[in-house]
């Protein structure tokens, strides 16, 4: 059974609905997934999660940071309706909204002029606004040519439009996954550039060796999972976004017996 346990909808930052990526999941005969939108739980409240013949591990991608570094934080076999995670998420869905009009604003006085309503009409969809969505807007209206420019451009930390954001500490993610029934998980530590030895002595409980961006150190993360005890994950990190590999469910899976520690984990409970 091939699985894929790092995905991503519209609910977050991803271009496809849950109900999309599900259909997609089964034509790509994926046995199993999970759905981790950052910073939201919106996903499960869809019907086809439980309907669909792909079972799906509960999850989410919590976004921190350590020494003005990006760290995110799965979550795996979380109880997406546990009170901690709903205060959680409707906070940050406020925060999400609060800078995203920031960088609006910031982008009109570089000259690009955005309508503010579709960023508040996806929060209240439960959509956790990001950068992404602002991107796409601004492609959207002739300014830029792909997500990748815009970044390059305008929204990149320390870009003319960057704003920084207030987020939980790394322990703070930590506890609120364990708290919500959770295993915590550094995701793709392929994309931490400078602090990664700093963040191993978190008490995270896994690390996710299959990643596309952890080519060719994935022996150097498994030996990282050896030594501490951890669970090993994997996914593909798919957003659907077109230039973003993968472009298309099932390009990149990770064969089940290879995460057989975590994917057992559920039967523990």
């Amino acid at each position: 059974m091939n699985v894929d346990l790092h995905m991503h909808t519209s609910c977050s930052d991803g271009v496809y609905t849950p109900e999309e990526l599900l259909t997609m999941a089964e034509t790509a005969q994926l046995g199993e997934i999970s759905i981790t939108d950052h910073d939201t739980v919106e996903a499960y409240s869809h019907p086809c999660v439980v309907s669909s013949s792909v079972s799906v591990i509960r999850g989410i991608e919590i976004s921190t940071e350590y020494n003005g570094e990006d760290i995110h934080v799965l979550g795996y076999y979380i109880h997406t309706e546990h009170k901690a995670i709903a205060e959680y998420c409707q906070t940050f869905h406020q925060r999400r909204l609060e800078r995203a009009l920031q960088i609006v604003d910031r982008l009109a006085g570089l000259g690009y002029e955005l309508d503010r309503t579709p960023l508040e009409g996806l929060i209240k969809q439960g959509v956790a606004v990001g950068r992404p969505h602002i991107a796409r807007m601004l492609i959207e209206k002739g300014y830029f040519a792909t997500i990748a420019d815009v970044f390059q451009e305008v929204l990149h930390r320390g870009a003319p439009a960057y704003v920084p954001y207030q987020r939980c500490t790394i322990e703070e993610c930590i506890e609120l996954i364990h708290e919500a029934g959770g295993v915590a998980v550094l995701a793709h530590p392929g994309l931490i550039q400078h602090n990664l030895q700093a963040v191993l002595p978190y008490a995270f409980d896994g690390i996710e060796v299959f990643h596309p961006k952890n080519w060719g150190r994935e022996n150097e993360f498994m030996e990282i999972a050896k030594t501490r005890h951890w669970l090993i994950s994997g996914g593909s990190d798919f957003h659907g976004v077109p230039g973003r590999f993968p472009e298309v469910v099932g390009q990149f899976y990770v064969p089940s017996e290879r995460l057989h520690t975590l994917l057992e984990y559920r039967r523990k409970k």
